[in-house]
């Protein structure tokens, strides 16, 4: 009987794989043909770049970008050779010091003026206390994550030859970037099968709707709390990006230190509900031996209305000065 079904599994078995590899080739296929990798028109002044980056700022570029809340408000922006919402800057003078400071939107100054995002607030604030030749640098590109920042870094280092690099943390760092296109090579990076996992993700989101099946799929979570869940790649990748921006630093003997900064839009006492992502990256920063600073303590029991752009979310200058004024602090420790 065995001996009479054996070839039939076999048939089976090998019909399944032919198909499951031509399902696979086609899907691939399918992502990479459909992915539309133009940006909003708003984005004209962003070229995509290969790898976790994804996209940049155009160098000596200028224009305009919307509130998040309130898009037909918009506001300024203008970037260096570099790209960055910073100023040009000659080449490193002896006796200067730089500290490069990296981010995403919170750090680049989303709706609010150039000279009122916190690293330019910090470098005024040292230059006033008597230390010009101390530079700070705004390394923040907004919708960036972890790895987008790690790979900034490597860029920038170079260029700028920092003294000291501070990274600041928010907490959707771990998520894709949302408001640009995201490549499928990058989506489906934790995927050896593409076609399964998108499969999973369907029946996950149309069949059970919830989350029976496992997916590596890279996709934007319902919360910022699913990226830190047990297991999550999302973490994975933003702890391991960490790592990697400390030892490039390590490697060019200069130190690195956190700043996990608070979510505006949520009210400063017990019932902000991002707490565990602050203690997770705190938590890391003490197991990589890397100086971390939690500032929703900064803005504990403060009215967070009083502190964010209402049109936009983002911080406002008021939360931007409080800020560069606690990186000055750090600094000139």
């Amino acid at each position: 009987m065995i001996r009479h079904l054996a070839p039939r599994i076999l048939t089976v078995a090998v019909a399944s794989v032919v198909g499951l590899a031509v399902a696979e080739v086609a899907f691939r296929a399918y992502a990479r043909w459909t992915f539309d990798d133009h940006f909003p028109e708003w984005t004209e002044n962003l070229v995509v770049v290969p790898g976790p980056q994804v996209f940049a700022f155009k160098p000596h570029a200028t224009g305009h970008f919307p509130g998040n809340v309130d898009m037909k408000r918009t506001f300024p922006y203008r970037t260096n050779a570099h790209g960055l919402r910073d100023r040009d800057r000659p080449a490193k003078a002896q006796g200067t010091r730089r500290v490069l400071v990296i981010g995403d939107s919170y750090t680049w100054g989303y709706a609010v003026a150039e000279e009122e995002a916190y690293p330019q607030m910090a470098e005024r604030f040292l230059r006033e206390r008597g230390r010009p030749d101390i530079e700070v640098i705004n390394g923040g590109i907004p919708d960036y994550n972890s790895r987008q920042e790690r790979q900034l870094l490597e860029q920038l280092m170079p260029l700028y030859a920092p003294d000291a690099v501070f990274l600041a943390y928010v907490v959707n760092d771990a998520e894709p970037s949302t408001a640009m296109p995201n490549n499928p090579e990058e989506t489906y990076r934790h995927s050896w099968s593409w076609f399964l996992t998108e499969a999973a993700e369907l029946l996950n989101r149309k069949v059970f709707r919830r989350r029976l099946f496992p997916s590596a799929k890279d996709n934007v979570g319902s919360t910022y709390l699913d990226g830190f869940a047990e297991g999550s790649v999302k973490w994975k990748d933003s702890r391991e990006a960490i790592r990697q921006m400390r030892d490039l630093c390590v490697a060019a003997g200069i130190p690195f230190t956190v700043l996990v900064l608070p979510d505006m839009t949520q009210n400063f006492d017990d019932t902000y509900a991002w707490r565990s992502i602050h203690d997770a990256v705190v938590g890391w920063g003490a197991e990589l031996n890397i100086p971390t600073f939690d500032l929703l303590t900064l803005f504990r029991g403060e009215d967070h209305n009083a502190l964010l752009v209402p049109w936009d979310g983002h911080p406002n200058a008021q939360a931007h000065r409080r800020m560069a004024e606690f990186l000055v602090a750090r600094i000139l420790r």
